[in-house]
């Protein structure tokens, strides 16, 4: 008997809880959440120079200015991959006042950027949007550091 009551607690309590989630159905408008997304990027702050990049720092940030890009032929027996033949492609967005920020840390493998990339922004004024560092090293005391973007959109600037 009490078998009974507890298959029979159990089986309604899984029929409600189903009852629950068919009747919520998600949005499937595509509208609703490109129009949240624009408001929120309407609303972020602009970095255009060093100055504005220190004021930032740690935030996310729409970032606007030249798109750069350096490539070179690295070791083989530094990629890991025998007979590796490819390239490797960095980027920046330059400032307005010359000011260098690397598209990801350089010691992080999302820096790597692909040619179709280059092609379609280099020498071009773009804008970055993401969470910037300013003057950040990989270790604590290192003697390497660099301002980046962590990017999460990149799109030509029109303004």
């Amino acid at each position: 008997m009490l078998l009974r009551s507890v298959a029979i607690a159990s089986s309604l309590t899984v029929s409600i809880i189903l009852v629950i989630f068919l009747e919520v159905k998600p949005s499937t408008s595509q509208i609703s959440q490109l129009s949240n997304q624009e408001n929120l990027e309407s609303k972020l702050e602009i970095v255009k120079n060093g100055d504005d990049l220190i004021r930032l720092n740690g935030q996310k940030v729409k970032l606007i200015g030249r798109y750069t890009s350096r490539s070179w032929k690295p070791n083989p027996e530094s990629t890991g991959i025998p007979g590796f033949q490819g390239l490797y492609i960095k980027s920046q967005v330059v400032l307005e006042d010359e000011t260098k920020v690397s598209i990801y840390p350089s010691w992080n493998k999302q820096s790597l950027r692909s040619p179709d990339e280059v092609e379609k922004y280099n020498n071009q004024i773009v804008e970055a949007i993401g969470v910037v560092e300013f003057d950040s090293s990989p270790v604590p005391n290192s003697s390497t550091r660099e301002s980046f973007i962590n990017l999460t959109q990149l799109n030509l600037y029109v303004q």
